[in-house]
């Protein structure tokens, strides 16, 4: 089942000239493989998104974009040394989108992730900066020391 729509695709599409008309299951499939392949790292669970009603929006977006970036490039190979511009364009505004999910810089609305880059963990942290200090861990608490103090 495919994670996007063909109203999806054709959001990207220039009704006079090249519209989606049903997809190449082939093609979306390698679209979508790369995608979630791309953002396999992001700290969300990935696996939930098996059709459109699943997959987040933005996702959806990227998918749809990259889909018709080679829908795209592939109706128009005929024209030798020609460039497509505007498959490029998609091409890089879909690449902007996978760097700022995987980064944390973009967020899926409603998703938590699990632990991902936008989740950093480490110790000590500004929670054990709460905790009283102990025998065994007397690195707890708040500050030892600070600027400007004189000793």
């Amino acid at each position: 089942m495919a994670r996007i729509t063909l109203v999806d695709a054709n959001a990207w599409s220039e009704k006079t000239k090249l519209e989606v008309v049903e997809f190449d299951d082939a093609l979306l499939s390698q679209v979508e493989t790369q995608v979630l392949s791309a953002l396999a790292n992001s700290g969300y669970t990935i696996s939930t998104w098996v059709d459109a009603t699943t997959t987040p929006p933005l996702v959806k977006s990227v998918i749809a974009m990259l889909y018709y970036a080679w829908f795209y490039d592939r109706s128009y190979s005929e024209d030798v040394g020609a460039e497509n511009n505007y498959a490029n364009q998609l091409r890089e505004i879909a690449a902007v989108n996978v760097a700022g999910i995987v980064d944390g810089t973009f967020v899926l609305d409603g998703l938590v992730t699990t632990g991902g880059a936008s989740d950093p963990s480490f110790y000590p942290n500004d929670n054990s900066s709460l905790l009283d200090a102990t025998d065994d861990d007397p690195s707890l608490g708040g500050p030892m020391f600070s600027m400007g103090r004189s000793f």
